[in-house]
């Protein structure tokens, strides 16, 4: 019994024995020395990691060693059973040690802080930190003791200085306050047709529209049909424009220019276009400053136009005359036949687009009669068309101030019918004259 009792001692203290000098891990390789507060958290979970794995080897080891020696000692005895008791009870307790070191907080963060704050050269930056706040609280110190200099005294302002002063500071640019003038669409409508004369006249209208500031729209009408060389024209012009076309089968020059300008009158209705047209014929030579004051007009507008009289060789000058921009009459060479109630040509006067598709902004009825007629001769067909748009001169804008301006000239310089290549290419090589010799 005393040999039993002896066996169970020595186990005892051997297991006691296992327990203290158990493998023993060297903690200082998860130590980092860095002092800085981004790793303290690194640094208390390996710790606590480390802890756990210890604590997990040595239960595991305590309990092998211990279930191993109380299988043995049932083995060879019965009064071992008080021993198997303690086994039991040892093996309870450790294993809730281990359940409280589990649910046990992250106590380690301290713990490596202070590990950390005890760094040999933390105290050092520490002393570099305090010599600095020092010298801080010092600059303070003094600038706050510094004396205060009185500054001069502000000379008195006038009361137009005052003024001059309130309105310089009260005009400061806002850039919510800045307004981006809105320049009124210009609808140009000038009809066409091949013929020797076209390119050049095109062209030389498009360098004018081209210097027009935007927007401008240039509506081109074109009888019988939309043909290449116009197009070409068109697309090299740099002017935006809108390519139609009369396809009326008819050989009257009156009628079709009367064709040509209905259907831009009736492209203009349709799209709502609302801006200021203006038929330009292509014949006439213009200023561009004449565009720029069309953006002027309100209602319809008016201004004088030189007329070249080629069978006297003179130019006669024919449009309004006017008192600032009100109408007081009208300088004009009176035509045989019926009198015109406003002798003016297409090329002399511009007006609303809104007063074709929009009657009741101007409280008149419905204007789908607004059309050219080709009936009339003499300037008729003009006259008879702009009574349809306004009734007397009190509705009329004259332009520019005083009409004291000429700003487009009629030049009737087109020649006959001539013959010209198609396109004014050279299809075929031309017959040589004179050979090289």
């Amino acid at each position: 019994m005393h040999n039993d009792v002896g066996m169970v001692s020595s186990r005892r203290n051997s297991t006691g024995a296992f327990h203290r000098d158990g493998p023993v891990k060297d903690w200082t390789q998860f130590a980092d020395p860095s002092p800085s507060p981004k790793l303290l958290y690194s640094q208390s979970y390996v710790v606590m990691r480390g802890l756990l794995a210890s604590m997990a080897s040595l239960d595991f080891a305590l309990w092998s060693s211990t279930l191993k020696s109380a299988c043995r000692s049932s083995e060879r005895s019965k009064s071992k059973g008080m021993c198997c008791k303690r086994v039991a009870f040892q093996l309870f307790v450790f294993f809730m040690v281990g359940i409280f070191i589990g649910f046990t907080p992250f106590f380690s963060v301290d713990v490596s802080q202070k590990i950390v704050s005890r760094l040999p050269f933390d105290e050092g930056v520490d002393d570099k930190v305090k010599e600095l706040d020092a010298i801080v609280v010092q600059k303070e110190v003094e600038v706050i003791d510094e004396p205060e200099v009185e500054s001069p005294p502000v000379p008195a302002m006038l009361d137009d200085e005052v003024d001059f002063f309130e309105a310089s500071s009260s005009a400061k640019p806002d850039v919510n306050d800045l307004v981006i003038p809105v320049r009124k669409l210009l609808i140009v409508v000038t009809i066409t047709s091949v013929r020797p004369q076209q390119a050049y006249y095109l062209n030389r209208l498009a360098h004018v529209l081209k210097g027009v500031p935007p927007p401008l729209l240039w509506l081109v009408v074109e009888w019988p049909g939309t043909t290449v060389e116009t197009a070409d024209i068109l697309r090299s012009s740099g002017v935006m424009y809108r390519h139609i076309m009369c396809r009326k089968n008819i050989t009257n020059a009156r009628k079709i220019a009367v064709c040509q300008r209905n259907n831009a009158i009736y492209h203009i209705k349709k799209h709502h276009l609302d801006g200021i047209v203006h038929f330009a014929d292509e014949g006439r030579s213009y200023m561009g400053d004449v565009f720029e004051e069309m953006r002027k007009i309100r209602r319809f507008g008016t201004w004088p136009v030189a007329n070249h009289d080629g069978s006297k060789y003179r130019v006669v000058l024919e449009g309004p005359t006017c008192k600032g921009n009100r109408i007081t009459g009208w300088n004009t060479i009176q035509k045989k036949g019926t009198p015109r109630r406003f002798p003016i040509g297409f090329s002399g006067f511009a007006f609303n687009s809104t007063m074709l598709w929009d009657p009741q902004r101007w409280n008149r009825p419905a204007l789908d009669s607004v059309i050219v007629h080709s009936g009339g001769r003499g300037g008729l067909q003009e006259s008879r068309f702009i009574e349809k748009l306004v009734k007397h001169e009190r509705q009329i804008e004259g332009l520019p101030d005083n009409c004291n301006r000429v700003m487009v000239w009629n030049f009737n310089l087109e020649p006959p019918q001539l013959n010209y290549p198609a396109g004014w290419s050279l299809w075929n090589n031309l017959e040589v004259n004179v050979p090289v010799t």
